[in-house]
């Protein structure tokens, strides 16, 4: 089957269209890790325009040691980094994209003479949109796998960290592999929303191996399991696998919203998809502890399957 394209506009819990859209949402997100979800009314041009018009713009127009300033000590996956081996790529974010305060707060960093208060209006309306589309596609597929309803909101009361993070991906290196952004990888959170602007790149790879380009229309975001949620649904559901490709050599921009369990939390099966079918396949882990194994060079960066070695309760996995 291909990724499906879900439309979320006008779609209220267990309203009209929501059986539909369980149904649809979990049959992609347990084939491909991912779903394409369609919500003009809440990503429409009153909130896109001044997002990639202007806020993005602007961020990525700052002299370097301003972004220098949103760096983290904790690595290249918070404040600004940018890609090393000739690719020009560069990328700023921060944690608690629906809180005012955390953007004011990335925002002074930047501004220090007074913020960005424009800016700040943009992203925390965007944060807080996007939160309530994540957690409204997550409810479905916990739904559609057979999660009670008090089971699927304890979960989500412990997914309480959000990120923002901004892409700004020049021409590909390469011409003939087009590749922006390598290699191809899955993420360790919760799950992904990535919004795309205009020019193509996202790429997923779907159940049968194939790769599908995820063309960037408006009012649309692609939702895409991580490895936190294959824990949560027994290995249900697969992490989704991406990468970057920009055959048309243009120049693109992406925003990347992510989801992750709370620190000092375990992030574990669900007790509603474990039983005698479907026997326990990952023991608990932390966030904190498993982001610092999986992208070190003595840890997870060694195995094929990282999120298995870790904690898989098989643990015969291949080394990379």
């Amino acid at each position: 089957m291909e990724i499906a394209k879900v439309d979320l506009n006008g779609v209220e819990p267990h309203g009209a269209g929501w059986d539909a859209a369980r149904a649809a949402v979990t049959a992609s997100v347990e084939a491909h890790g991912g779903v394409v979800v369609v919500a003009h009314d809440a990503l429409g041009p009153d909130l896109l325009r001044p997002l990639f018009g202007r806020a993005i713009p602007e961020l990525f127009a700052l002299p370097l040691d301003a972004k220098k300033r949103t760096a983290s000590a904790e690595g290249n996956y918070k404040g600004y980094f940018t890609k090393s081996g000739g690719m020009d790529m560069e990328s700023l974010g921060f944690v608690g994209a629906a809180n005012a305060d955390s953007v004011r707060e990335f925002a002074g960093l930047l501004w220090p003479e007074g913020g960005n208060p424009e800016l700040c209006e943009t992203i925390t309306s965007f944060g807080k949109k996007m939160a309530k589309l994540v957690e409204t596609v997550e409810t479905l597929l916990l739904e559609g796998l057979g999660v009670r309803g008090e089971s699927i909101g304890a979960h989500l009361g412990m997914v309480g960290h959000s990120t923002f993070r901004v892409f700004r991906y020049g021409a590909p290196p390469d011409r003939e592999s087009s590749v922006s952004m390598g290699p191809p990888h899955c993420d360790y959170s919760m799950a992904t929303a990535i919004v795309q602007h205009e020019v193509e790149g996202l790429e997923v790879r779907a159940g049968d191996g194939r790769w599908h380009a995820v063309p960037p229309e408006p009012g649309t975001f692609a939702f895409l399991a991580g490895e936190q949620l294959r824990v949560v649904t027994n290995g249900r559901v697969p992490a989704c696998l991406h990468r970057v490709r920009t055959p048309s050599n243009r120049e693109r921009f992406s925003v990347l919203f992510g989801t992750r369990q709370n620190d000092g939390t375990d992030v574990r099966a669900l007790d509603d998809l474990v039983d005698a079918e479907h026997p326990l396949q990952f023991n608990p882990l932390r966030h904190e502890e498993y982001s610092k194994w999986r992208y070190s060079e003595k840890g997870g960066l060694k195995f094929e399957d990282p999120l298995k070695a870790y904690c898989g309760v098989d643990k015969d996995v291949a080394m990379a």
